[in-house]
């Protein structure tokens, strides 16, 4: 037998396959694969100096993304070309989730593409849904969004449209919906009935077929199925044991070759036995996991596991789990739990609250008889008791809850002085407050209760848990803690969050408003860097100018002496709270505005002292999709069944790099306090601490059930390196021992280190004297399955390499560029390294025909910021800009003059005179030299909603302004043109091709022929002569259409002709109807109080309907009087008066 005949022979012996998940060996498969070793992370020893602690840090926090090696591994693991079905990606906060999925997603591109379907992301909401569409565009490099000069000046309103084209292009491929219209779209929403009972209460009932199943109401887009195609679900627990995730198991079950990833960093959201609907979903559906199999009967904290129940679910999770915990302790701060571990409890601190007898007692009277320690009552007395009067207004009595406060509510209206005398003389004792009416009273402003009784000095009267939160907050501020930010967080809205706020008002601190000079400011306000109250602050400061158009701000004297504070400038100590809002899908959100303010406020490097805002209050909206930067302390306020979800509000404050600015050499490792209140009684345990105990019980399993799929994971070996960290396993060295403290959470509650459940993995490459999995040799890896394709990550490396290099040379051989690519590697990498690599990507870094111009996405930038790309010369390949002939000599690649854009010359100085666009009408100059044509110059985009909601009619006409490619030609010189077009689908199904109707349509009298024009207007129905050239048909066209826009109604009312929402003399919407729903939103939107609005219908002469929209004017809308102006409002004697017409 030849040689050639041998190597066929063990070629074809060769197994071409992937390791199927029921393989015991699986982890070792996967470990010895070319195309997965590859994207094994590197060790790391624990570092001994702080200069190699900051190097790690800068490369991690530096803000500039490039894909990590978890992320490459996915994208490799799951993608058209292998058999895996799907993928539990179970990595913690902070490590790149989203850009993981992105990275597996971009791979599907092709076959979507090919059978005409969409990549499918479910989300949670509309912001998780923004932060999503923002990451796709972040995280594809040049792949939508073209590297732009970076010498050059972009504005803001340029970049913004650049995202939002380079989104658009993205969108071809993706489509974001949320939970709940994925679940209307598959399953549909029940058909509910109210009745009236017997006892005259309203009831809803769901209606029924004859089958007994229940009717649907299910969307006209409805989805079948999802052949061909990648599903990613965004925080996947949310899916398990509700309807979301029976519609997401009907899709699953009627699709072929559908592909599903799943993401989140808590598996398990409450009992353990969550995990199983999880893996459930990638699994065959044949061959599901049975939970009888794992865990008991039992359904609550008693449930444990069954003999051999931790072995059957490692075996059904196999090769469907990825992991890594992220949370590496350099960038991550450290978290200290402050307070004790009280009786009954394993391990969880507390800071516990006696409470006074006034609130004691009624906890009592809640408590006797309850065995349920998840009861409300107990959660309500436990955090707040408001004192009411009792049926004959003689004695108080405690009350609690929504109930309690609207009881409390309706007595200050009726009986405010009685209330107020009885809470001085039974409860606070003093007969100097017996004719208070200040002690509780209705706030004016946020419509709760407050008062006295919410002052530091009489709140633990009633609430014990709330006054030392306050007290502890008190704290943040120069010559106790420090000047410092923090989180607050309760369960409860009405008695938890907005009690607390009126709490901090009555204590000094003010609610954040955006505009700063809309706080006013009393002798009690609190002073955000020293606490001091303005009063006390005033006395010791001398007044200093304040700029035009805020608050009188004030100076502190500066003094040598130690008791008194740094000079700094008086700001208010402000809070912002964050509650829910309620949307169509059936969720509570972040508002938009609230989210913004956490952002760019709160996060933002000025506000490390609480400059701008000090403390955020958040509700349970506040679990997932937020980070919080800088803070120094999370106090939770309530207790809450579940643990996991306790980490979660943890892990709001502490997040990846979000301490940076903290971390120095002299603090290396800066630390947040967290606080977590209980009530505690003298004898017994209180039903706080009951459900902490009963919640530690569920957390230990559901940490078991986390230990053992994070030992099946597919990238167990490869991730090793950010799972288990060498300064956690000093540090917990003993933990768990006899005598010594549990092990943290972090660890599982169990020893830090683990091996993965692979017996060949383990007895190969485990190394136990340095605790890794040892490397493998390049010529031992199986590099039966490896392919071009699979090494496209590692081709895109030797790219962003070869860009490095052109920053410092215009010119290099092959060899300097391959040893150049080669010595960026780590020891470990560089072994496996291949040149075939390098030459490939230069090969697609040379364009050559006009094609690959077009679809160029590889730009290199030069030392000064110049975009270009390589041609090859000779032996050399040399970085050649866009703007230069490739024949120029090298002396102008070299070196660059900048060419000045704009000219200095008076036209443009005048035209740039805030008097000059006055006196031309605009307040808008065209300044750019030059103009592509295709600029669009009236606002069509914040129209689209509008008009993708009305049905079009069979001829849409569009007001546009012409396209100008004359440099001279400015804004206000371009006519307007009447566009035409006919019908479009709303939901284009091609994506190419002929026959599909331009948005914008086509300028009538140029682009359409008389025939075409004649047939127009016969449909609707206007008269011709038949002498008439195109441009006098277009005319009447025009005309038509816009009186059918303003004036249809009813079912007539559709998209006649479209107008841009910035046109200077037909308003949009033009339809008069739609006109007035407009204006009468905006007029709720932009006034706190409910306007008493009058509408008339009138008709003018010629019988055309107009409308009259007026209402009183008031001192209380004297800051609207510009508002009303804009929007044609005229003041007509005591009335304001909008005419419509």
């Amino acid at each position: 037998m030849s040689d050639s005949e041998k190597n066929l022979e063990n070629l074809m012996k060769r197994n071409f396959s992937y390791p199927d998940p029921v393989d015991k060996n699986f982890q070792s498969k996967i470990y010895k694969k070319r195309e997965f070793y590859y994207n094994k992370l590197p060790n790391r020893d624990k570092l001994e100096t702080y200069d190699d602690i900051k190097e790690v840090r800068e490369e991690a926090c530096s803000g500039k993304f490039s894909m990590r090696e978890y992320q490459l591994f996915l994208s490799n693991f799951i993608n058209p070309d292998t058999p895996y079905r799907g993928v539990l990606i179970y990595h913690g906060t902070g490590s790149g989730k989203t850009a993981s999925a992105i990275g597996i997603a971009e791979k599907f591109k092709d076959m979507v593409q090919k059978y005409n379907t969409k990549i499918f992301i479910l989300v949670n909401g509309p912001i998780i849904k923004e932060n999503w569409k923002r990451e796709l565009i972040n995280a594809t490099g040049e792949t939508y969004l073209k590297i732009k000069d970076k010498g050059a000046y972009i504005p803001d309103n340029e970049m913004k449209k650049a995202r939002k084209e380079a989104l658009v292009e993205a969108m071809q491929y993706y489509r974001f919906i949320s939970y709940r219209s994925f679940y209307r779209k598959v399953i549909g929403e029940k058909i509910a009935e109210t009745t009236i009972g017997d006892d005259q209460k309203t009831k809803k009932k769901y209606r029924k077929t004859e089958d007994g199943d229940y009717e649907r109401d299910i969307s006209v887009d409805r989805i079948y199925d999802l052949d061909n195609s990648l599903i990613i679900v965004d925080e996947a627990h949310n899916l398990t044991g509700n309807a979301y995730g029976e519609a997401l198991k009907k899709i699953i079950k009627n699709s072929k070759n559908l592909k599903v990833v799943l993401l989140t960093a808590t598996p398990m959201k409450n009992l353990a036995d969550d995990i199983i609907e999880l893996i459930n979903f990638i699994r065959p559906p044949e061959f599901p996991m049975t939970r009888d199999k794992i865990f008991t009967n039992e359904k609550n904290y008693e449930m444990a596991f069954k003999e051999g129940g931790i072995e059957y679910l490692k075996n059904m999770s196999r090769g469907y789990v990825s992991h890594l915990r992220g949370a590496d302790p350099l960038t991550f701060a450290k978290m200290i739990e402050i307070g004790n571990i009280p009786k009954g409890l394993q391990f969880t601190k507390l800071t516990t609250c006696k409470m006074k007898p006034w609130q004691k007692k009624v906890y009592e009277s809640v408590t006797i008889g309850s065995d349920d320690s998840l009861d409300r009552s107990s959660e309500a007395v436990a955090n707040f008791v408001f004192p009411a009067l009792s049926e004959n207004r003689k004695e108080l009595i405690g009350v609690h809850g929504n109930e309690g406060l609207q009881l409390v509510m309706s007595q200050i209206k009726n009986n405010l002085d009685t209330l107020n005398k009885r809470i001085a003389l039974d409860i606070l004792k003093d007969k100097d407050l017996e004719g208070s009416s200040d002690l509780i009273y209705m706030s004016d402003i946020t419509k709760n209760i407050t008062g006295k009784i919410l002052h530091e000095k009489y709140l633990e009267n009633f609430s014990s848990k709330f006054h030392r939160a306050l007290l502890n907050l008190n704290k943040l501020f120069w010559g106790n803690k420090g000047p410092r930010i923090g989180f607050c967080y309760s369960n409860l809205v009405k008695v938890g969050v907005e009690i607390f706020q009126e709490i901090l008002i009555q204590n000094g601190y003010l609610e954040y408003q955006e505009v700063a000079g809309a706080y006013i400011i009393n002798p009690e306000t609190r002073c955000y860097y020293c606490g001091k109250r303005f009063d006390e602050h005033k006395r010791t400061v001398t007044q200093s100018r304040a700029s035009e158009g805020s608050q009188v701000l004030y100076k502190l004297k500066r003094t040598e002496s130690k008791n008194n504070p740094p000079p700094h400038e008086f700001h208010p100590a402000t809070f912002v709270t964050v509650t829910g809002k309620s949307q169509d899908e059936g969720i509570d959100v972040i508002p938009e505005d609230k989210h913004r303010i956490l952002t760019e406020v709160y996060n933002h490097p000025d506000n490390i002292e609480g400059k701008n805002i000090k403390f955020v209050l958040g509700s349970k909206v506040m679990h997932e999709g937020i980070s919080l930067k800088h803070v120094s302390e999370v106090h939770i306020l309530d207790v809450y069944y579940n643990l996991g979800k306790v980490e979660q509000v943890k892990g709001r404050g502490i997040r990846h790099c979000s301490h940076y600015r903290f971390m120095t050499r002299e603090n290396p490792y800066p630390s947040v306090n967290v606080y977590k209140y209980a009530i505690d009684l003298d004898k017994g345990m209180s039903s706080e601490i009951d459900l902490y105990r009963k919640a530690e019980f569920k957390h230990l399993l559901v940490k078991k059930v986390e230990r053992a799929i994070k030992e099946v994971a597919v990238d167990c070996p490869l991730n090793r390196a950010g799972n288990i960290f060498p300064e956690e396993l000093e540090e917990y060295k003993d933990c768990g021992k006899e005598g010594k403290p549990f092990c943290p959470s972090k660890c599982d509650y169990m020893e830090c280190t683990y091996k993965c459940d692979d017996e060949i993995l383990n007895s190969k490459y485990y190394d136990p004297t340095r605790n890794i999995y040892k490397s493998i040799e390049k010529e031992k890896l199986d590099y039966s399955t490896f392919t071009h394709k699979l090494a496209k990550d590692e081709i895109d490396y030797a790219k962003d390499r070869i860009k490095e290099l052109f920053k410092l040379k215009y010119a290099n051989v092959l060899d300097a560029i391959v040893e150049y690519v080669k010595n960026s590697y780590n020891k470990e990498k560089r072994m496996l390294f291949d040149p075939f690599f390098v030459y490939k990507a230069l090969d697609e870094m040379i364009p050559v025909t006009e094609n690959d111009f077009n679809n160029f996405t590889d730009t290199i930038l030069d030392k000064y910021n110049r975009s270009g790309y390589l041609i090859f010369v000779n032996k050399y390949y040399i970085f050649q800009p866009f703007d230069q002939n490739e024949d120029v000599p090298m002396y102008y690649r070299t070196n660059f003059n900048k060419t000045i854009v704009s000219k200095l010359s008076i036209g443009n100085y005048l035209q740039n005179m805030e008097e000059y666009k006055i006196f031309r009408g605009t307040n808008d100059i065209d300044e750019s030299d030059e103009d592509d044509g295709t600029t669009t110059y009236y606002d069509f985009e914040s129209t689209l909603e509008y008009y993708d909601e009305r049905p079009d009619n069979k001829y849409v006409g569009i007001i546009d302004k012409e396209a100008s490619r004359r440099k001279s030609k400015r804004l206000e010189d371009l006519k307007d043109v009447f566009k035409l077009r006919e019908k479009r689908s709303k939901v284009l199904e091609k994506k190419r091709g002929t026959g599909i109707p331009s948005l914008k349509g086509a300028v009538c009298e140029t682009s359409k022929d008389k025939d075409y024009l004649e047939n127009v207007a016969k449909t609707l129905k206007i008269k011709l002569t038949g002498k008439e050239k195109r441009s006098e048909i277009c005319a009447k066209i025009k005309q038509q259409l816009l009186f059918l826009e303003k004036y249809s109604e009813g079912k007539d009312n559709k998209t006649y002709m479209m107008i841009p929402a910035n046109h200077s003399k037909f308003p949009f919407p033009y339809n008069l109807d739609d006109r007035l729903s407009f204006l009468k939103k905006k007029l709720n939107k932009n006034i706190k109080f409910k306007l008493d609005i009058n509408i008339k219908k009138k008709k003018d002469k010629d019988g055309l309907k107009f409308y009259e929209l007026s209402f009183k004017n008031s001192s209380k809308l004297n800051d609207n009087v510009e508002f009303f102006k804009e929007n044609g409002g005229k003041l007509v004697g005591k009335n304001w008066l909008f005419i419509l017409g």
